[in-house]
């Protein structure tokens, strides 16, 4: 910018655009502005250089354009971005035989990372690849990443902090874990617990039975009307305590009053929230990683396409992939939290429900 040079700045988002816009006016000296359209977020500099934030929500945008370089930070995170580049972004540096980087967390091996395999390749002068994890940031404590490590599933530490692509985007347990803890025969001891997710709408009703190894000794999985999803759960051992979804206004909720009032012993209702669910699916992955858990072929299936993703707050969130399903999951989540609580609860004389 100040050697008069034409930079356009792309983003996931138009929000993320607009936070670094006023970061970067922070630091500008104000005699060197030119102009800062708060609106185009474009910043003018009097020696004639700009900066442009573009989205990439509006790839578009490139078209009819020029630069000397293009900026794309979380690269990854842009969807289409392989289009946008062969068709958009890469004609816009033609007239100046500009250059571009390309900066993001990966986000599996998907088109970023091919772009990153090219600068590996010796025999491609074109390109050129970096790779640094956490470890190399100056501004953040070690003591920081190895507490993220404690507390996070194995698969999301290596992309997030080592920077590491996961071989399915962003699947919060690693293929060999999964792998390594399906069983193709349920156990035949009795369940201590039982885990049940209630359909919602399209999905399924999920009931997952664990022993006290953490082993699935029971499974059903269907999709029928309430009071048939009310009589599964009543023929259940009524001695053995049985978790369910009851997030407030959900399906779930309404059958867990219901079998409240009808004085079904042994149940207990789990309400999903922004802060409870994360906490109890991390503890579901790390008990996977551990071992200390093992499951049949279908939950082994929704576990490899249940992915994580980041909020606008920077928190996690976690979900099913867009056309999978995730009431398995949840089922074994719920199963897995109380089998560890059921010693506990049961010698010190407490009766759910």
């Amino acid at each position: 910018m100040l050697n008069k040079k034409h930079i356009a700045y792309v983003t996931p988002t138009y929000q993320l655009s607009k936070i670094f816009f006023q970061e970067i006016i922070k630091v500008i000296p104000v005699q060197l502005i030119q102009s800062a359209n708060k609106t185009d977020l474009i910043i003018t500099l009097k020696t004639g250089g700009s900066l442009s934030f573009l989205t990439g929500e509006r790839l578009d945008s490139f078209r009819g354009r020029k630069f000397h370089t293009v900026i794309i930070d979380e690269a990854a995170y842009i969807s289409d971005i392989e289009s946008a580049w062969l068709n958009s972004i890469r004609p816009c540096l033609t007239d100046y035989a500009g250059d571009a980087l390309f900066i993001s967390t990966p986000r599996g091996k998907n088109y970023f990372y091919s772009l990153y395999l090219k600068g590996l390749d010796e025999s491609n002068t074109e390109w050129e690849s970096f790779h640094y994890s956490t470890y190399d940031n100056p501004y953040i404590s070690k003591s920081e990443i190895e507490s993220a490590k404690a507390s996070l599933p194995d698969s999301a530490y290596q992309q997030e902090y080592l920077a590491i692509a996961n071989a399915n985007s962003n699947s919060v347990v690693a293929s060999h874990f999964i792998e390594a803890n399906t069983i193709t025969t349920l156990s035949k001891k009795k369940p201590v617990v039982y885990g049940i997710d209630i359909a919602k709408y399209h999905d399924y009703t999920c009931i997952t039975g664990l022993d006290s190894d953490g082993a699935m000794c029971y499974f059903e999985r269907f999709q029928r009307d309430n009071e048939y999803t009310k009589q599964r759960i009543k023929a259940l051992p009524s001695s053995i305590l049985k978790v369910i979804d009851s997030t407030h206004g959900s399906v779930g909720d309404g059958i867990f009053e219901s079998l409240q009032s009808e004085g079904v012993p042994n149940i207990l209702g789990f309400e999903f929230t922004s802060a409870t669910k994360p906490k109890l699916i991390t503890e579901l992955i790390l008990d996977i990683e551990k071992g200390n858990l093992k499951f049949n072929e279908i939950t082994a299936n929704e576990l490899s396409i249940f992915e994580y993703s980041y909020t606008s707050t920077g928190y996690i969130k976690y979900g099913n992939a867009p056309g999978g399903f995730d009431d398995c999951v949840i089922a074994l989540a719920l199963a897995n939290r109380y089998k560890k609580q059921i010693p506990i609860n049961f010698l010190a004389g407490f009766s759910f429900g």
